[in-house]
């Protein structure tokens, strides 16, 4: 290194590579729900990277928490609305500190790596890590924000969700960033990141033609489209529903409370009566229960003076318990579909709804075969799986995102639906109480889109996809693929170690 010129800045004082570690979590903060920017997102983490690349390994976990407290509080400051204040409060920070704990990780292993596996650390370690976080129990239900949801208004970058789901995203977007960061610390002679030109290019022309062929596959809407209309109640805030009784279950509902939501929700129905929409997505209410005649007489009169299908939150008081159900009326007036809620959460389980069974009925519709489901089943990976497997081309689904009205939370809550449609080449229809009601097509793409906290109906067109994906069909093939690469890349940075070569 004697005859090498060290450029300045490598010899940036700490405070000056923390900067840098800010700017990446407002950059990656700017991209994720809410905020929208999605290209940011490719490129965000260049500079912590950087800063990374020309210090010790034992700064890396301290620059690289400036990075993750800052995206924890960018995109966790709902945790506040529904933890007790100061726990909420240490969580964003205790999350920050697992984003910086992964990507120390991911540092230590590029240090001990070699060629083409040095640009493959970071993104294998990252999606790994998010992949198991996501599915291991417990922690399944700790909603940490995903990498890939930077993307999740970029359809071209949507299209790989089908072949890998969101651990293939993740992964292409921090492989986008690292080879980025690599040709900057190349420049600067930094030899830890010394990387063949031809790996880099490599690796980056990859990320080029994934994104290239996302664009590119994505069709046009195909002449025999069908309209679904979602409505955004504010039940959960109007104080004259409200005034009525507290509704978590037909068990506090009052026959009141039930009318005046359905009287709501009617109206909203009948505002779009002139466009006939196909099908009507109500918002997660559970309005009345699914076997008192008297409401699901309303409920199916309403279906068929409207002409369209209806799907309406409701209790269903089943041999197996309380569930929190979908339940679907044709314009005939009659019932053509139920689904009982499976991922409940604990508030509703404390109020006395109970998961529903695991089965993954379709209903068959003029348009297509829809199944149903409501709220935090979107944010399951395999609850759409298993629906599209059993043959759903649409599905529908009711939706509560009101956390005091918080209005931060929906757009993270409304990328799920987006990412499940894109997964599994379905269209779905969202109604929510106060969050973003949508619509989307098969690919990805928002064709109709409501306002937080603001009562309303949206009506988009969306079609139905041919075929079944890979994604639908071997399910969570390449997060597995990436916690084997893991595992493999772990145990040759640690022979590195004790067979220095």
């Amino acid at each position: 290194m004697s005859g090498i010129a060290i450029p300045k800045l490598v010899r940036l004082p700490v405070w000056a590579k923390l900067l840098f570690s800010a700017l990446s979590g407002i950059l990656l903060t700017a991209a994720m729900p809410g905020f929208d920017i999605p290209f940011l997102g490719w490129i965000a983490l260049v500079p912590l990277l950087v800063a990374i690349g020309i210090s010790p390994p034992k700064e890396h976990y301290a620059l690289a928490l400036p990075f993750g407290v800052i995206l924890s509080i960018g995109v966790h400051n709902w945790y506040p609305n529904i933890f007790p204040p100061v726990l909420g409060y240490f969580l964003i920070l205790a999350v920050g500190s697992f984003y910086a704990g992964i990507i120390q990780l991911g540092a230590w292993l590029q240090t001990r790596l070699s060629g083409a596996l040095k640009l493959l650390a970071l993104p294998v370690a990252w999606s790994a890590v998010e992949f198991i976080k996501f599915i291991a129990p417990v922690v399944e239900d700790w909603w940490f924000v995903l990498l890939a949801k930077s993307a999740w208004r970029f359809p071209a970058a949507l299209q790989v969700l089908s072949v890998g789901g969101f651990p293939a995203l993740s992964f292409i977007i921090m492989l986008a960033n690292v080879v980025i960061a690599s040709l900057m610390l190349e420049g600067l002679k930094v030899e830890g990141w010394k990387v063949g030109l031809r790996t880099r290019l490599t690796a980056l022309a990859f990320v080029v033609v994934v994104l290239s062929w996302g664009g590119f596959s994505m069709p046009r809407p195909p002449d025999d489209t069908f309209a679904i209309a979602a409505l955004t109640d504010l039940a959960n805030q109007a104080p004259d529903i409200l005034a009525t009784g507290e509704f978590d279950g037909t068990r506090a509902n009052t026959p009141e409370t039930s009318q005046a939501i359905f009287d709501l929700d009617a109206g909203l129905t009948r505002s779009v009566a002139d466009q006939n929409p196909d099908f009507i997505v109500w918002p997660e209410n559970e309005f009345a229960d699914a076997d008192d005649a008297y409401f699901m007489g309303q409920l199916q009169e309403l279906a068929t003076e409207m002409g369209s299908y209806i799907v309406a939150d409701v209790v269903w008081n089943a041999p197996s318990g309380m569930h929190d159900t979908a339940l679907m009326v044709s314009p005939a007036g009659v019932e053509s579909g139920r689904r009982a809620k499976i991922n409940t959460t604990s508030g509703e389980e404390t109020a006395g709804f109970v998961p529903g069974p695991r089965d993954y009925p379709v209903f068959t519709s003029p348009y297509g075969k829809v199944g149903l489901a409501v709220c935090w089943d979107r944010h399951r990976l395999d609850i759409t799986r298993e629906l599209a497997r059993n043959g759903a081309e649409i599905v529908l689904m009711t939706v509560d995102d009101d956390f005091d009205a918080n209005p931060n939370f929906p757009p993270f809550h409304a990328s799920d639906g987006v990412f499940r449609a894109a997964e599994n080449r379905v269209a779905m229809g969202l109604g929510t109480t106060s969050g973003i009601s949508l619509v989307i097509d098969p690919y990805g793409r928002i064709t109709a889109e409501g306002e937080i906290n603001a009562s309303g109906v949206i009506i988009g067109e969306t079609f139905i996809a041919e075929g079944e994906t890979l994604y639908t069909r071997f399910g969570d093939w390449f997060g597995w693929l990436m916690v084997a690469g893991l595992i493999v890349l772990l145990s040759l940075a640690l022979l590195s170690h004790i067979i220095p070569t």
